[in-house]
This record gives structure tokens, C-alpha cells and sequence, in this order.
């Protein structure tokens, strides 16, 4: 009785301490250095919503922000993001994307 009740601890742990792990890893982000203007495209895949923040890495100045609501679907849709941001100052930009499904997608100057 006793091993199982160790055995069920332990599992519950060990679920406790990979949940947020696993969380994370689904941060998708790119960076890129450079100045003038900013490509981006690929795709970000959205269930429970999420955010898409492009920052300077070096002020943390956020360039763009775009949240993406859930879509209350109960099936993962995929949301393509293609665009360029001009006329962008000298430094190391950083595209994010914070839902928990994760992306694929390129930055580049």
C-alpha cells in the first residue's frame, strides 16, 4: 500500500514539474539584426489564442503587437503571418509568439 501511494506522489510530481516545462517550449520566437526593412512570414498555430510581439531585444521596446483570440472551435487553426515592417533603426529585433501550440516562421532582413 504504502509503494503505491509513493509511486502516485512521485507521478504527480513528476506531472507537476513537466507541465510548465512543456508550457514553455511552446514559445516560438525568431531574431534578427539589422536595419530597413524587416520580412516575416510563416504561420503560428492558434487554439486558445496568443500573442505575436515583435521587439527590439536591446530597449525591449515593443515594435508590434497582435493578439490572436481563441477560437472557441475546439480544433487548431492555422494563422499565417506574412508582412514587412519598414524603415526599422539599427538593432537586434525579436518575433515572438506566446500561444501554447507553438509556430514556424523566419524573420530576416
Amino acid at each position: 500500500m504504502k509503494k503505491k501511494m509513493v509511486m502516485t506522489m512521485l507521478i504527480c510530481m513528476l506531472v507537476l514539474v513537466l507541465a510548465p516545462i512543456a508550457a514553455y517550449a511552446a514559445v516560438s520566437s525568431n531574431t534578427a539584426q539589422g536595419q530597413g526593412e524587416l520580412y516575416v512570414s510563416g504561420y503560428v498555430a492558434n487554439l486558445h489564442g496568443g500573442d505575436l510581439i515583435l521587439k527590439e531585444t536591446a530597449t525591449g521596446a515593443v515594435v508590434y503587437s497582435h493578439h490572436y483570440n481563441d477560437t472557441n472551435t475546439g480544433s487548431v487553426v492555422k494563422e499565417n503571418i506574412t508582412g514587412s515592417f519598414p524603415n526599422l533603426p539599427s538593432g537586434t529585433y525579436q518575433l515572438t509568439w506566446t500561444g501554447p501550440l507553438g509556430g514556424s516562421f523566419s524573420i530576416h532582413f
